[in-house]
């Protein structure tokens, strides 16, 4: 063989050498950068699927939240149901007054509920009281032709009254019911709510028959104008 041939062979060798070692390390380089950089993807999507974006509640905790805070309002409501407003000084309420209900022999279909102040100092009772038979959802309506000219204040052990017509006598009211509970709640001034915890008087003879058409008065200063209506 030549010289010139062996050179020439020579060079063809070098040049394979060279381009073999070129393709190793882009296959080395390729390799590490896809494996390193998708095993590090992976990583991070599973912790990511497991963290849940950034400051942001999951799915299920957004809704557990909602159903307890849910929970804890309809807990207040329910709670705040039987209880009133607390009673400024000088309020008639459920702290400082005694609630009776007696049987009348006359008008016919009817309660009287009486109010007497048990405490040292003078109170007002404002409006009308709110009277829920047994479970009902709304309190009784009221007699507006039976408003006074002005509240009725009670001084110590004095009394104010109020008239419940249970049913009308010419049956108009519909069948009606037999109540078995009457609860009593007192007004405050001016607003129309309820003060001061509910009353639970007992019922003449343990019940009542109600209907459609039963309503109460205004709280009066006797007897006779309570009945009057």
């Amino acid at each position: 063989m030549s010289a010139r041939a062996t050179a020439r062979r020579s060079r063809t060798l070098l040049m394979a050498a060279a381009l073999s070692a070129t393709a190793a390390l882009t296959l080395t380089a390729c390799g590490g950068s896809g494996g390193g950089g998708g095993d590090d993807a992976g990583a991070a999507s599973d912790k990511a699927d497991k963290a849940g974006p950034t400051g942001t509640a999951s799915p299920a905790k957004d809704e557990e939240a909602a159903a307890e805070a849910k929970d804890g309002e309809s807990g207040s409501a329910a709670g705040s149901s039987d209880k009133g407003k607390s009673a400024a000084p000088g309020v008639c309420a459920s702290g400082t007054v005694k609630v009776e209900v007696k049987a009348v022999s006359t008008p016919v279909n009817h309660l009287l509920v009486v109010a007497t102040n048990t405490s040292k100092s003078a109170c007002t009772a404002h409006g009308y009281p709110f009277l829920r038979f047994d479970q009902d959802q709304a309190t009784t309506p009221v007699i507006d032709k039976s408003r006074p000219q002005a509240p009725v204040t009670l001084a110590p052990g004095k009394s104010a009254y109020a008239g419940i017509v249970t049913s009308a006598a010419d049956g108009s009211g519909g069948t009606g019911r037999k109540a078995k509970k009457l609860a009593v709640s007192f007004q405050g001034p001016g607003d129309g709510s309820s003060v001061g915890d509910k009353v639970d008087a007992p019922l003449p003879g343990g019940s009542v028959h109600v209907d459609d058409q039963a309503q109460g008065t205004y709280w009066q200063s006797s007897q006779a104008d309570a009945l009057k209506w």
